[in-house]
């Protein structure tokens, strides 16, 4: 069918090593953990909502949920909890109007709203946070580690004085290396976001070629003015292992259910529906 409610995920193959070949980009997928996460949420949310993947409009519809993505939308596309990408420019972002009902911090309403003169919704979170509360499987928290450290896609690679858990690994894997930490250290966004979700120490490293826009609107989104960032990793150790903070619930000040509640349920079809 080609009525289907498309929930969007950045997932390119990557280019082969072969100078000349690498525009042809037939290598595997990225698989970036995070940013597979939306189609998870989505699938979730509409099986407690009794809903099909079929779109309500009788067209192809496009709903952007996690990961800073909007610069692939267009204009119509739905957008629940969404962000900007601070490191793209512009003029990539080619919508005029998005049908916005959530969004993942104030960053992204505040840009949007720039952009495209229209009311955007003071809805915030990230739909990762919903992941467990909706019913995906919470591994257990047993620590069997002091430290483990999570690099973002851009920074796998870089060495580092702990357990390194692959962003390419299977989403139920990381989590469970997540929960197996007595404290993470990161500059992955979505291994930030579960750690704080499972109740895990956490610390962000800067990122070598992400902006900090993304972090900053989360952090917002969840109700904080702000958000560590540390140089190093012996810092961001050093920050968790004698801050009078770590076992503050980071989430505290956030509640899931107006971004629950925002969830565009109005663009699927009900299961069993007919066209």
């Amino acid at each position: 069918m080609t009525d289907r409610v498309e929930a969007f995920a950045w997932n390119p193959r990557t280019a082969p090593p072969v100078p000349l070949l690498r525009r042809l980009r037939v290598g595997p997928r990225k698989n970036n953990f995070g940013d597979l996460v939306g189609p998870v949420v989505v699938d979730l949310m509409r099986s407690r909502l009794g809903l099909s993947d079929l779109s309500s409009a009788g067209r192809p519809t496009r709903l952007f949920s996690v990961g800073s993505v909007l610069h692939f939308a267009a204009d119509g596309d739905v957008v629940w909890g969404s962000g900007v990408n601070g490191k793209i420019a512009v003029d990539r972002y080619g919508w005029r109007t998005l049908d916005v009902r959530a969004v993942r911090g104030p960053l992204t309403r505040a840009w949007i709203a720039d952009r495209a003169q229209q009311d955007v919704p003071a809805v915030y979170g990230d739909p990762a946070l919903l992941l467990f509360e909706l019913g995906f499987p919470v591994p257990v928290r047993e620590p069997s580690r002091s430290v483990t450290y999570i690099p973002n896609l851009n920074d796998l690679g870089t060495a580092a004085p702990a357990t390194v858990v692959s962003p390419r690994s299977p989403l139920p894997h990381v989590l469970e290396q997540i929960a197996a930490s007595e404290v993470v250290i990161t500059s992955s966004l979505h291994a930030l976001v579960f750690a704080e979700l499972l109740g895990v120490p956490v610390a962000l490293i800067k990122p070598t070629a992400e902006s900090a826009f993304k972090y900053e609107d989360y952090a917002r989104g969840t109700g904080r003015d702000d958000l560590p960032m540390f140089d190093s990793f012996a810092a961001a150790v050093t920050h968790l292992t004698t801050s009078v903070h770590r076992d503050e619930n980071a989430l505290a000040s956030w509640s899931s259910e107006p971004l629950r509640a925002a969830f565009p349920s109005d663009i699927f079809r009900p299961k069993g529906a007919r066209s």
